[in-house]
């Protein structure tokens, strides 16, 4: 579901929803938490995003639509932008 928390284990700010949008020109992934709430999330993503697929290392290319990812990073002054550090993706729905 997508809504900020903190990730206790490593102090980042942690967002979990599903894929409706990746703009791969401004590197750039939008989430949404799934059900009625029309809320979104824009996930950026650096040179040194670490992603992974299931905790195996991965690419941006394995991040599809739809699919459900957690993303660790850090909210700038915009609170629904965030800077990723990881994005992990996962396949269940």
């Amino acid at each position: 579901h997508a809504q900020a928390t903190k990730d206790e284990a490593t102090k980042l700010d942690r967002l979990e929803g599903y894929v409706v949008g990746i703009d791969k020109e401004k590197s750039e992934i939008r989430i949404r938490q799934k059900g009625t709430t029309s809320q979104e999330w824009t996930i950026a993503y650096t040179p040194t995003t670490a992603f992974t697929f299931r905790n195996e290392k991965a690419t941006l290319d394995t991040v599809k639509e739809s699919l459900r990812v957690i993303c660790l990073g850090k909210f700038g002054t915009e609170k629904t932008k965030m800077t990723a550090e990881r994005i992990d993706v996962r396949t269940d729905k």
